[in-house]
């Protein structure tokens, strides 16, 4: 039995007014719509955080461990790695600018 219908049979047990029972029935329609807001913006957030960390963890997983055998655990490699990785990300940075200046 829906909880609707459970309401309704309380209501004309108790002799209550079809419009007091129409309009608690419409409060409680209203506060459902709202909480059932709630749950779906928290599922959101958490979907959306479990499709970063597919995106970040599974789909970059090669990525980031060609990155770790590149360097070879030496922190000189890693500096090294790190100087070029900042230097492009420089040079990108510069080049965004000057695309962005131009005028067509």
């Amino acid at each position: 039995m829906y909880r609707s219908s459970e309401i309704i049979k309380i209501f004309n047990e108790l002799n209550l007014n079809e419009y007091i029972s129409k309009y608690i029935l419409e409060i409680e329609r209203k506060l459902l719509l709202k909480e059932s807001l709630y749950d779906w913006i928290y599922l959101s957030v958490i979907v959306k955080r479990a499709k970063f960390k597919r995106f970040f963890y599974e789909d970059n997983n090669l990525l980031f461990l060609q990155e770790i055998n590149d360097i070879q655990g030496n922190f000189n490699n890693l500096k090294k790695y790190k100087q070029r990785l900042w230097a492009i990300h420089k040079k990108n940075k510069s080049y965004s600018f000057y695309l962005n200046s131009l005028r067509y």
